[in-house]
């Protein structure tokens, strides 16, 4: 066999090596580490390097892929250049697959990438775990695809044409899924097990397990019964919403005394898939959207005979020299085909309804005709008995019952071919577009990966998707898309030429550089927005590049680790596309930035993309936007699922109209500091346990050696809250301030003593065992498991390890020399002292967090003493402090928790802090991964969902620039993993009517603005102003949180008020310097009506220069 080799890349895998878990991090908590480790000893081999092609190969790449398989013959055209980010105009004429393979050796150099002649595809096949086709006629796919299944190949067929795509997924007769959802199964606490055969398992009443009969569960921990901790899993029945039963008989174990949990076991399932032949007589469509499902049958025929015509008309080629443009004239002939494959596969008939058991397709035209159904997938052919994945209808009005002869509008549309559509598909079936190829490689990447992993459920079997509404209301005439030689000739075709000059000339934002705003960036210069000279795209993101950014923000390489990611972003994109115009900055979105994003900025863009990964982030941009009338196109990601909204000025509602849920819970006080139950409390201790000692504490240190205000502000706080602060300087600059590092190695060990033997000894002392609650309940019971310290042992490593990240971190503070030896501390942990520790009488430890707040104590673990004892420690403390005159130009070091660096004993020390904590309860422990992720507050991720909303977000552009209407713009939501997609139109913005004085009524939505000429205007003229023009009385008045008027204010100060210009009045009385580039500013207002009623009106936007 005769091959091509990147790199001297061969077509054996060197050994198998352990994962990156920094850069993968992201990845692992997606997918699970075993899939990413067996996503990065896999090789996948890729049928065709179009644009959909290099999608999947990008996507596969920067997901660890360890072989990458190239087979495409072709040379890269200019056409190439539409979809196909990988090639550039210097590499027309040079063979596509090596072209791109020298790119994608750049995202991951790792990566052994082959290129592969298309003849010796089938010689090569064997090698492979997953064969993917991006291109190729249905009888030469078929083959092949009757070769992968011949082999345990998983084969995956994904195309686009214009603004269509099809997925097909065929991983064999039976493919195990070893994981359906990827969702975490946490430890659910057990609360008692009976002496019973069966045993009947009762879970604490703060958590419900969620089981169903035939699931299977491990315990763990259990005391009295310790028979039932064992590996080999017991498989429930006779559940209940708080209980079930095991097949054990316990009646002979010992009485179950407290603590354990147990962990929902992921079970096998086998799934079984039709060939690609049997498929395309007997489909299986999983949905893309809701309202469109009555497409599916008409585009699965479309596909086969467009893929026909192109064989013909190719002269019978197995694989085709690119996609043929078909002309008007060719239209009779592919329909002639398409009517011919749909009475061959009788759609006519099964589209009726029959007594078969199949889906009659007018019902669920009906049933999701408004697209508010959430479906997995339909069956059309439930007759052929091949078992499928979800294949039901699932909406909020019931479930579909099959066999209804039910007649309807929509059945008169299904039982006869759409030949529009048809012809729809035939006009841009020669057409790649960067949004659709991303959506389409990122569904594909996906399969490729559940392929590999067994990890998630594989589509069933064909997905469909279209994105018609961005087509333009009027076809543009011939001429306009006549091919002149440019890179976006494919994209002309559909929009027109006088469309592509409008793209190219915009100025758009881009809020965000990551992983969303890398893909959404690379779609933009694809498609050649901003590529014009007087066009452009600011994007601005203040992040640097870290490692594990490499695994889903494709525009960062090794070399740009610890750079700013926009300059890096913008080399990368002119790169893919020399032509655009990037303004790149190095500067947060916020409210610190609005003298750069001013009033003048947002009048020069045309619109923004929010990329950004939080809440408030994008409530902000959203402010910001509708303040400014531009529209906002947003997209959000976790792990395999992904959303995308859009908000259209004068059109919908505003993000902020909607509350999204809360991306961070509060954690009661007390379950945290003394009852903790599960490991995402005891990170979170551990966590808060960090940022107490090494951020807050040298923050306080050093606020009290620099700023005044800070002492003075103790020494007028409550004594029982002076108290703690006064001790943490004390220890800080006196009892343990430390002069080697010996002494971190000593105040480690403290640490150890205190967090893990001495608080919890003290606790135990208070609340003993057999202890009852006032209603004779046992006190430890439910979610409070009773803890037991722990003996410090050096030669433990998860003890050691704690002190080499405390001793380290504490050096870091002080600004002394680290260490690392071992050896160093073994023999430092022999000499240290430490006191013995006995539990006192009278401590008060809150049980609740109403009872913490009442105890006004930080701690919540204290003594209980009378103020003038407080007082006189406090004073005792102050005079044995060390005063900041003596300890001039002494400071230390906070430091802020970095989840990404693998050598700074960050996550080191929090997740040894944690399993600490949990041996301590009895609660499983957690590793560096799970710090860096609760420390770090990550979220998930995973190339390929945040490929589909990058591609999600451009196709809104699309419609926004040629102003459609509401009903044709999507706010998406899908998770790759199940799959699911649905789709809803935007709400509508809510229109508000106002009466006035003069005959004509305000309608006003949250868009609208009052405009008003106010140069030099005072608050008094402003007032009669804005009543003359509007008909409406000003009763308030106010910019930012500054209250400038009021009709109730005292007369003497509205007498001081109304006569100053509007300007001095933000700056006398808000306290606020509008920067001098500024024109406009924005007051809010309340106003009385013709009525005198209070109304809510829109804010007066004043130019004041």
């Amino acid at each position: 066999m005769v091959t091509m080799d990147v790199d001297g890349a061969n077509n054996s895998l060197s050994p198998s090596k352990e994962i990156d878990e920094l850069r993968y991090s992201r990845l692992i908590y997606t997918l699970g580490r075993e899939a990413v480790q067996a996503v990065y000893q896999s090789k996948v081999l890729i049928l065709g390097c179009n644009g959909v092609g290099a999608e999947i190969a990008k996507n596969l790449v920067l997901s660890g892929v360890r072989g990458l398989g190239l087979v495409d013959d072709e040379a890269v055209s200019v056409g190439d250049l539409s979809a196909q980010f990988l090639l550039s105009e210097a590499d027309i004429g040079r063979n596509r697959a090596g072209a791109s393979a020298a790119k994608l050796k750049e995202m991951n150099p790792t990566a052994e990438i082959t290129l592969i002649p298309a003849l010796q595809l089938e010689s090569c096949m064997s090698s492979y775990q997953v064969f993917v086709a991006t291109t190729g006629n249905m009888p030469y796919l078929m083959e092949i695809n009757l070769l992968c299944r011949s082999l345990g190949v998983p084969f995956i067929l994904a195309t686009s044409r214009g603004l269509f795509s099809q997925v097909f997924a065929d991983f064999g007769d039976n493919f195990y899924v070893v994981d359906e959802t990827g969702e975490p199964s946490g430890a659910i606490l057990v609360e008692s097990i009976t002496q019973d055969f069966p045993a009947t398992v009762t879970v604490v009443e703060e958590q419900r397990h969620g089981l169903e009969d035939g699931d299977q569960v491990v315990l763990r921990g259990i005391k009295g019964m310790e028979e039932l901790n064992r590996e080999a899993p017991f498989t429930v029945a006779g559940t209940g919403t708080s209980s079930f039963t095991i097949p054990e008989d316990t009646r002979n174990f010992g009485r179950y005394l407290s603590g354990g949990y147990f962990h929902k076991v992921k079970q096998e399932k086998v799934v079984q898939f039709l060939s690609l032949e049997g498929s395309l007589h007997s489909p299986k469509f999983c949905l893309s959207d809701p309202a469109k499902v009555a497409r599916n049958p008409h585009l699965h025929v479309a596909f086969q005979a467009i893929s026909e015509f192109e064989r013909i008309k190719s002269g019978g080629a197995s694989i085709a020299t690119g996609a043929r443009l078909i002309k008007e004239e060719d239209h009779g002939e592919i329909m002639e085909c398409a009517r011919e494959i749909w009475e061959q596969l009788g759609f006519h008939e099964r589209v009726r309804g029959s007594s078969n058991g199949s889906f009659g397709m007018e019902e669920i035209a009906e049933v999701v005709g408004d697209g508010r159904g959430i479906i997995d997938s339909v069956d059309i052919h439930a007759s052929s008995g091949v078992p499928g994945v979800g294949c039901s209808i699932i909406d909020l009005g019931g479930i579909v019952e099959a066999g209804s002869s039910k007649e309807s509008k929509s059945s008169r549309k299904v039982d006869t071919l759409d030949e529009e559509l048809v012809k729809l598909l035939a006009r841009g079936a020669h057409v790649e577009l960067s949004p659709i190829a991303a959506i389409t490689g990122g569904i594909a990447a996906q399969e490729v990966m559940k392929a590999i992993s067994g990890v998630f459920t594989p589509l069933s079997q064909w997905l469909y998707f279209d994105a018609l509404e961005c087509l333009p209301s009027v076809a543009p005439p011939p001429e306009e898309t006549i091919a002149s030689g440019s890179r976006y000739d494919l994209q002309t075709a559909l929009f027109g030429r006088k469309f592509q000059e409008l793209l190219g000339s915009l100025q758009w934002l881009v809020v965000g550089a990551g992983g969303l705003g890398s893909e959404v960036l690379k779609n933009l210069v694809m498609m050649g927005v901003g590529c014009n000279p007087d066009g452009n795209i600011t994007v601005t993101d203040m992040d640097r590049v870290s490692r594990p950014n490499l695994v889903d923000q494709l525009l960062y390489q090794i070399d740009d680790l610890d750079r700013p990611k926009t300059p890096a972003a913008a080399r990368a994109l002119r790169n893919i596309n020399p032509a655009a115009q990037i303004h790149a900055l190095q500067e947060k979105f916020d409210t610190d930035t609005e003298g750069i994003f001013d009033s003048s900025f947002f009048k020069s863009v045309a619109g923004v993309f929010s990329a950004v990964d939080s809440a408030q982030a994008r409530l902000y941009i959203d402010n910001r936007c509708v303040t400014h009338r531009k529209p906002m196109i947003d997209g959000g990601k976790h792990g395999t699922k992904g959303s995308v909204q859009v908000f259209v000025p004068f059109q919908s509602e505003m993000y902020a109209s909607s509350n999204d849920p809360p991306e961070h819970k509060d954690m009661p006080i007390c379950t945290l500091k003394n009852f903790p139950y599960s490991a995402e409390h005891t990170l979170q201790w551990a966590v808060e346990t960090f940022e107490t000692l090494f951020k807050k504490r040298p923050l306080d240190v050093n606020a009290y050696l620099s700023n005044r205000d800070f002492q003075d502000s103790i020494r007028k706080s409550p004594p029982t809250s002076r108290l703690p602060i006064l001790e943490t300087l004390r220890d800080a600059l006196l009892r343990h301030r430390p002069l080697s590092f010996e002494a971190c190695v000593q105040w480690a060990r403290l640490q150890f003593e205190e967090f893990f033997v001495n608080i919890i000894k003290q606790l135990c002392f208070t609340f003993p065992p057999g202890m009852t609650t006032t209603a004779g309940a046992p006190f430890w019971s439910g979610t409070k498991r009773a803890p037991a310290p722990l003996t410090f042992d050096p030669l433990n490593p998860l003890h050691l390890d704690f002190i080499v990240a405390a001793a380290n971190l504490q050096a870091t503070v002080y600004g002394l020399k680290g260490c690392q030896e071992h050896g160093v501390f073994l023999d430092i942990l022999q000499n240290v002292e430490v006191p013995a520790f006995e539990p006192k009488e009278g401590v008060k430890i809150a049980v609740s967090d109403s009872e913490y707040r009442n105890m006004g104590s930080q701690r919540g673990m204290r003594p209980g003493s009378e103020d003038s004892a407080a007082v006189e420690a406090c004073e005792a403390l102050l005079q044995e402090l060390p005063t900041p005159a003596t300890l001039a130009g002494y400071r230390l070091t906070p430091i802020d928790f970095q989840k990404d660096d693998e050598r700074n004993f960050h996550a080191e020390f929090v997740a040894t802090a944690a399993s600490l904590r949990a041996c301590n309860y009895g609660i499983p422990v957690s590793d560096k991964l799970q710090a860096r992720f609760v420390g770090g507050k990550i979220i998930p991720a995973i190339i390929t969902s945040t490929a589909m909303v990058g591609g999600l977000m451009c196709l809104e552009l699309y419609k926004i620039l040629l102003q459609k209407p509401l009903t044709d713009y999507k706010h998406a939501y899908f998770n790759l993993a199940v799959p699911l997609f649905t789709f809803a139109q935007p709400i509508r913005a809510v229109q508000n009517t106002v009466a006035r004085r003069q005959d004509t009524p305000l309608t006003w939505t949250l868009w609208d603005r009052f405009e008003m000429e106010c140069v030099g205007m005072t608050l008094e003229a402003f007032l009669a102003e804005f009543k003359r023009q509007q008909g409406l009385e000003i009763t308030m008045l106010s910019f930012g949180k500054s209250l400038l008027y009021a009709e109730f204010l005292p007369r003497k100060k509205l007498q001081d008020r109304l006569p100053l210009p509007l300007l001095e009045l933000i700056t006398v009385i808000g306290k606020v310097t509008i920067p001098a580039t500024e024109s406009r500013i924005i007051f809010s207002i309340s106003c009385t009506d013709a009525n005198d009623d209070d109304v809510e009106v829109p804010d007066v936007v004043a130019r004041v220069r």
